[in-house]
């Protein structure tokens, strides 16, 4: 049974009285195996191949299998109760459904097979109406004993419950130790997707933030994964105007990943040119952005997603190059928000990337004249430094102004500035890209700024242009 769960059912149907014995012997050991044939399959929705094998097991089943068995042969009843009233007497999967209920519905806990009749029927609704009235079946039935006992199946059919499996476990575990000993129990299961979901769990049981911020957050995350409303109604309070910290969290996340994927490859790339790197670097940026609207979808994210390009000037527009980087961030949120922001960003190596200079304190030399240039165009321009463990920093251009006026001498046309100096004022790029893009912290929306983060200014044309667009995009259906 070990290499093959399916001999359980055929075990089951060659030798039930066997195999009851068996079962009362090792019962969390079959119920484990059940559970992991049908992590792979839907419990609702039944395809051609055939019900799930906690099903195809029941129907076999003798009331002795159903007593060593409680709690599967009770959620078996329950699955095959709703797929014959949703499918009825048409059902290809018919004569399962009918052996299964004849042989064991008046053997089994009546209480936990309604329950599994109900979130079956609620896990296959497309209707919201309809799914309202089961929800609140589902939530009058939950009672602790009966919401523990079959928890580990309760997660596994989770994902098509769309967070009510949460909040209500959430909801009970804050005043019943039996459901938190379940919560645990899970977060042991030899299932992974059991596992993983337990895990999520605990932490939200074991969260010492008061039960009503912990329901809001699941009940929030449910409804706004199913509507394209903007802002989210029923969000936790977020640091920009996306209003979503799932969104917020995967541009933060882009940004880390980019960052971390440029300092693997500084080692190789130390000696290049500012320019190369700051390409490489871009690159990096640019392929993790291309990913967000995926992993928002992935995830259940809805609302606005970002659109990322960047190009390289022609060799025409170089001669007039002031600044490594301009950037355009373009905000549309239709009868809500729009917004066409512009800013500067210069990018410098630190000397302890020079060979022959590594192992020695990060020190960054900054341009006089290219430093008031990119003041005069933004007031927000800033200088990604890279360290020499291949780390960007981000530190405002205004800070860097007011160490020269204080320590650079008069005639030099530049200065040296260290990592002690601007330790404290610098920020990781995950905060500042977010900042920039969805937070309007930073940028501005002056014609003067603009043409300069195009390029297409007089005076100042950066080597490259990167472009971000913010659009809230409708949900797909």
């Amino acid at each position: 049974m070990s290499s093959r769960p399916a001999d359980v059912a055929e075990l089951t149907r060659l030798e039930p009285g066997a195999f009851a014995a068996f079962a009362g012997a090792h019962r969390a050991w079959v119920e484990n195996l059940l559970l992991a044939e049908c992590a792979h399959q839907s419990l609702v929705g039944w395809p051609s191949s055939g019900p799930p094998l906690v099903v195809r097991w029941a129907a076999w089943s003798t009331p002795a299998v159903a007593t060593a068995l409680p709690v599967p042969a009770s959620v078996a009843v329950g699955l095959a109760r709703a797929h014959q009233q949703r499918e009825g007497i048409r059902s290809r999967h018919e004569m399962v459904t009918s052996r299964l209920l004849d042989g064991l519905d008046s053997h089994v806990d009546q209480q936990l097979a309604q329950l599994w009749h109900d979130l079956a029927l609620l896990a296959g609704e497309r209707d919201p109406v309809a799914a309202a009235g089961l929800r609140k079946r589902v939530e009058n039935r939950a009672r602790p004993a009966l919401w523990a006992r079959s928890l580990e199946w309760i997660l596994l059919l989770g994902i098509q419950l769309e967070g009510l499996d949460v909040a209500l476990t959430v909801a009970l575990a804050d005043k019943h130790p039996t459901v938190r000993q379940a919560v645990s129990r899970c977060g042991r299961s030899q299932v992974l997707s059991v596992q993983l979901r337990a895990a999520g769990l605990q932490a939200a049981v074991e969260s010492t933030r008061p039960l009503e911020e912990r329901l809001l957050d699941i009940v929030s995350a449910s409804v706004d994964a199913r509507r394209s409303d903007f802002p989210r109604p029923l969000g936790a309070p977020s640091s920009t105007w996306l209003a979503d910290l799932g969104l917020e969290g995967l541009v933060r996340g882009a940004t880390r990943r980019a960052v971390a994927e440029f300092a693997s490859s500084v080692g190789d790339l130390g000696a290049a040119e500012e320019e190369h790197l700051t390409a490489t670097l871009l690159a990096c940026l640019f392929s993790e952005f291309t990913a967000v609207p995926a992993r928002a979808r992935l995830t259940g994210l809805g609302g606005p997603h970002l659109r990322v390009g960047h190009r390289t000037v022609t060799k025409k527009e170089e001669r007039t190059n002031g600044a490594d980087i301009g950037v355009v961030v373009d905000i549309r949120v239709p009868g809500q928000l729009q917004l066409r922001i512009g800013d500067l960003i210069q990018v410098k190596k630190s000397t302890a990337l020079t060979p022959g200079r590594t192992g020695r304190e990060d020190t960054w030399t900054i341009k006089r004249r290219q430093l008031h240039d990119l003041l005069e165009h933004s007031a927000s321009a800033v200088y990604w430094l890279i360290r020499g463990t291949g780390d960007v920093i981000v530190v405002p251009a205004k800070f860097l102004s007011a160490v020269e006026a204080a320590t650079a001498h008069p005639a030099s046309q530049q200065f040296t500035v260290g990592y002690t100096a601007v330790r404290h004022t610098a920020v990781p790029m995950e905060q500042y890209l977010p900042d920039l893009v969805v937070g309007l912290w930073l940028g501005n929306s002056s014609e003067h700024t603009l043409q300069a983060a195009q390029g297409t200014g007089r005076t100042t044309r950066p080597r490259f242009a990167l472009t971000i667009d913010v659009v809230l995009e409708p949900m797909e259906g």
